[in-house]
């Protein structure tokens, strides 16, 4: 636009040029740029510019008191809220002054300047706000994606890992393997295998002898499973300090290491066994069935704390070899004979305590003294002056797997019960008893030791499969009545007199054949039989034919030897050591044709002499 303005101050009139400002303006001056806009038409061009006139002439005679940086500002925001509406060709880009009064002005203007120019503040500060609400979007979607991220890598982490040593899993002296992370359970057994296997130490004592041990030889038990297992498992107690590298864990051998087995092999290597020192200790005298006072001697000693210390070294950092030197001494037994006595006491208390175990079908099974005594070991730390004692689990697992089965299993045995022809119960014949097998587990062992370590009794009913057994009813047709008085047997089948015999009963006195109702539970056809004489002499009776047991010992059989007793029935004289002595035929009648079951009565009294002319 290159019209003249009215400047209602009456000031100069300006015709300036786009882009150009007068020498004399102030700093607060606000410069319109023109800028040409595409060509439109003609007249409705004049007609924007007849209405920016009569809009600058209202604002100039309403604020004529106003100075010209005023002015120029209110021109301004016209030109700004009228762009809305023109289609000029001339569009004005307003430069804004280092001053706020114009919009502090701005507030005082007429309604309809004042409603343009609050429209345009409000479009600019919800431009504002549109835009501050995209770039905390924008912010919000890349924190979730960091985090994503982040959750992705650490599930990927734990996921890698589960089979593998977590970072800054440490084990073994660094020529093995200082750092395992990542190693799968294979590789980490290679290496505690090959750790153990380079692990030494090389011991010099003070007179020049040197020898190379391994731990093993050192007393020394290792664990390789459970140091395997410890070192797979290592920072697992945490999923996040699992994965961190810089946290670090080392794992040591899982081992046990006996003392005393150290000491004893250490002294053996570097001193003779005449020069030795031996301590005063306990041991177990199997004729008495108890621990007694072993003594000691006095000699030379080996001081080994040095040895101690370095197997401590090699368990926390295994694969190397350590040199160690040691001293002896001469001394007095290394420990005194009352400290000897004191674990004797212990000893013998302990060996009085039951340890039973049942089979849950009334059988008991109570280990003998001399094998709890196999299950202990006396120790002597001579580096302490001390005696100890160690309960062997293993050693009583496996003896107790063994015994408790054969002890306490029993075969199925159905009871058979006598009955006469009216089936009227005379007797049990042969008892009955339930197959019993038990269940073995170490659990047991170990409840048994765990006992005897606290100095208590114990009883344990196994776990068993129990079958009970049946009860037969069997008739009993036979009955023999010996009658000492007649010396004869007779036998009855269904209370009739079937045969009689001739025998020749016990010698009176303790030989004497017992009184009273038995039945015949156990035969033979030929046995060897063995016993003593009255005077304690023993006698063998070889191949004793067609045997009926009665009463415990006591029986039909054939006595070859013994004819004459029979024929006279001079039992005072000829008889037995209790048995029914009898002729071959006579006996074998009775083996084929009495059964098991058969009643046997023992009647009458032994005459002094003989019954019957031979």
């Amino acid at each position: 636009m290159t019209d003249m303005q009215h400047n209602p101050e009456g000031e100069n009139s300006f015709d300036q040029m786009p882009g150009h400002t007068p020498d004399d303006a102030s700093d607060d001056t606000v410069a319109f740029a023109q800028v040409e806009q595409n060509q439109v038409d003609n007249q409705s061009a004049d007609n924007d510019e007849k209405t920016l006139a009569e809009n600058l002439g209202e604002v100039a005679d309403e604020y004529e008191d106003q100075d010209s940086f005023d002015s120029g500002l209110s021109v301004q925001e016209i030109l700004i809220n009228n762009s809305a509406d023109s289609t000029a060709t001339d569009t004005f880009k307003a430069v804004t002054p280092d001053s706020q009064s114009a919009s502090e002005n701005g507030g005082s203007r007429n309604g309809k300047d004042g409603n343009r120019g609050g429209r345009g503040a409000n479009g600019a500060k919800a431009g504002s706000a549109n835009h501050g609400n995209r770039s905390a979007l924008a912010l919000l979607y890349s924190l979730l994606v960091f985090v994503i991220l982040i959750a992705v890598a650490f599930f990927a982490l734990q996921w890698y890992f589960h089979d593998r040593v977590s970072p800054g899993v440490n084990f073994g002296d660094v020529s093995v393997a200082r750092n395992l992370t990542g190693y799968k359970e294979d590789s980490v057994k290679r290496v505690v295998s090959d750790a153990v296997d380079a692990s030494s130490l090389v011991i010099k004592d003070d007179r020049g002898n040197s020898i190379t041990a391994d731990l093993g030889e050192l007393g020394v038990k290792i664990n390789q499973p459970n140091t395997v297992r410890a070192i797979m498992q290592a920072k697992h107690d945490n999923l996040f300090t699992r994965i961190m590298p810089w946290i670090q864990q080392s794992v040591s051998l899982q081992a046990k290491v006996d003392h005393s087995a150290m000491d004893s092999y250490v002294l053996t290597r570097f001193v003779r066994e005449r020069d030795r020192a031996v301590p005063y200790s306990a041991k177990f005298d199997k004729n008495s069935e108890s621990y007694v006072v072993e003594d000691g001697i006095p000699g030379r000693t080996i001081e080994t704390l040095s040895v101690r210390e370095a197997v401590k070294k090699i368990l926390a950092h295994p694969g190397k070899s350590l040199k160690v030197s040691v001293t002896s001494r001469k001394t007095q037994a290394p420990i005194k004979r009352d400290a000897a006595q004191k674990l004797v006491d212990e000893l013998n208390k302990l060996l009085s305590k039951k340890i039973t175990f049942n089979n849950g079908d009334g059988k008991d099974f109570t280990v003998p003294k001399t094998v709890l005594a196999s299950w202990i070991t006396v120790k002597a730390d001579t580096t302490r002056r001390k005696l100890s004692y160690t309960i062997d689990t293993d050693k009583a697992d496996e003896f107790l797997s063994q015994a408790l089965p054969k002890e306490l299993n029993q075969q199925k045995v159905n009871q058979e019960d006598a009955i006469n022809k009216d089936g009227k119960f005379i007797f049990t014949t042969m008892k009955g008893s339930n197959g019993v097998e038990i269940t073995y587990a170490k659990s047991a062992a170990e409840k048994a030791v765990e006992a005897l370590r606290k100095g208590n009794d114990f009883k344990l009913t196994l776990p068993a499969k129990i079958t009970k057994f049946t009860v037969e009813k069997k008739l009993v047709e036979m009955r023999i009545v010996v009658d000492k008085s007649t010396q004869t047997a007779s036998v009855y089948k269904n209370d009739e007199l079937v045969k009689t015999f001739p025998v020749c009963t016990g010698k009176t006195g303790a030989d004497d054949s017992t009184p009273g109702t038995f039945f015949i539970y156990l035969r033979y056809a030929s046995q060897d039989m063995r016993g003593r004489n009255g005077d304690g002499s023993s006698y063998f009776s070889p191949n004793v034919r067609w045997v009926s047991y009665y009463h415990a010992g006591e029986g039909f059989h054939t006595a070859s030897w013994n004819y004459d007793g029979i024929a006279t029935g001079d039992a005072a004289n000829h008889g037995s050591h209790g048995c029914i002595n009898m002729y071959e035929q006579d006996a074998r009648w009775i083996y084929e044709n009495c059964p098991r079951g058969t009643i046997v009565q023992i009647v009458g009294t032994t005459p002094d002499g003989p019954v019957r002319e031979k």
